[in-house]
């Protein structure tokens, strides 16, 4: 299929890389340059915390870092200190007169929500007219909205099934490197096939194959690291069965179809915390602290869901994320909150349609009114 990622953003760039082996990408940014350009998303195989160890981190379950693969601490850097690169993938970020001029497009993703999009992109994607729209947003009537902006094409709802994030502008570039180390070596199949040494990751080795700029720092919008559990699907999607079944048949195993609740339920338990999280500055130590109030208006967003009472409890709670801790294979005491809270404002319309749709809704109303002040 021809799939188009709107956003140049952390889930289109790593989207992109992980639909770019089987089919054809592009990602569409307002700002792509006048003849587009290139990203180079690195998909995580092995990462480190990079704030453990730090003076005065606020985490303090972190203290004391953690052993790399290699035996060695990671670094204390803001970002993923990579140990090992799985995969990078070129991704054209072209612009939206490009795409509608570059023939039919079967499949958009929207990585912003229906309702958010500029007049100008509604415009060009309705001139594009592909046959499906998929939207990432989550919140109660977003899939709705999508069909009602775009009906000409056929609406459905995926969640990422990955981890990503755009560095932000200044933050280290890449991992830990060892000065002298041939190509392959380090970044284990860093480069792909057909590129010179120099070129893939914008000057970061040298012409001879050799690492160049180990101390190289991201340029805005440059850098997105994800990681995707092997042999998982990318997205899980649901909507009305025929366009399910269609995306299925022309993405495979990329996308896993699933009850619209497989897609919708898991948020009401998660973004509570989430939004918790964010109150709390990103702090996962005082999350972890403050259990009572996200638990409850989870139990309420479950409860809005279903129709049911459905208990959460903020010890149950404590457990999962002390797993999360040890599971996945990125620091995300630091990722979780630097993530979330740059989505403060989607967070907030989440909570807003569960506490509008509950009976009592205590807990999501004053979730709601703790995070007015973050969303600017």
């Amino acid at each position: 299929m021809r799939v188009l990622f709107q956003g140049a953003g952390a889930i289109g760039l790593a989207g992109a890389a992980l639909f770019t082996d089987a089919h054809e990408v592009a990602v569409v940014s307002r700002s792509p340059g006048a003849d587009g350009r290139a990203a180079f998303p690195r998909r995580v195989s092995i990462a480190d915390p990079t704030d453990f160890g730090q003076a005065g981190s606020r985490h303090s379950s972190c203290a004391g870092g953690r052993v790399r693969a290699d035996g060695r601490r990671a670094s204390s850097s803001d970002g993923w200190s990579v140990t090992r690169v799985a995969a990078t993938r070129r991704v054209t970020i072209t612009a939206w007169t490009a795409a509608a001029a570059d023939g039919i497009w079967d499949l958009i993703v929207l990585t912003t929500r229906p309702g958010d999009l500029d007049a100008e992109v509604v415009s060009a994607i309705r001139e594009i007219s592909p046959a499906f729209i998929a939207t990432t947003s989550q919140v109660e009537g977003d899939l709705e909205r999508a069909q009602a902006v775009f009906p000409g094409a056929q609406a459905v709802i995926v969640g990422p099934a990955f981890l990503s994030e755009r560095l932000d502008p200044g933050a280290p570039a890449d991992g830990v490197r060892t000065a002298g180390n041939r190509v392959g070596e380090a970044d284990r199949g860093l480069r792909t096939a057909g590129s010179r040494a120099g070129e893939i990751d914008r000057g970061v080795r040298t012409a001879n194959g050799r690492d160049g700029e180990l101390g190289r720092r991201v340029e805005p919008g440059h850098e997105v690291r994800f990681w995707a559990p092997a042999g998982a699907p990318r997205f899980l999607v649901a909507g009305p069965r025929g366009a399910v079944r269609s995306l299925v048949r022309g993405l495979g195993r990329l996308v896993l179809p699933v009850p619209m609740e497989a897609v919708l339920l898991p948020p009401t338990v998660f973004i509570p915390f989430v939004a918790e999280l964010s109150v709390r500055d990103g702090d996962w130590a005082a999350l972890k602290s403050h259990l009572d109030r996200p638990a409850g208006a989870a139990a309420e967003a479950v409860r809005s869901r279903l129709g049911v009472p459905v208990a959460v409890f903020g010890s149950a709670a404590h457990v999962v994320l002390a797993a999360l801790e040890r599971i996945v294979p990125i620091d995300v005491t630091s990722y979780a909150g630097r993530h979330f809270n740059r989505h403060v404002g989607q967070t907030r319309d989440m909570l807003v349609g569960w506490a509008g749709s509950a009976d009592s809704a205590h807990a999501l109303r004053e979730l709601i009114a703790a995070l007015d002040p973050l969303d600017d």
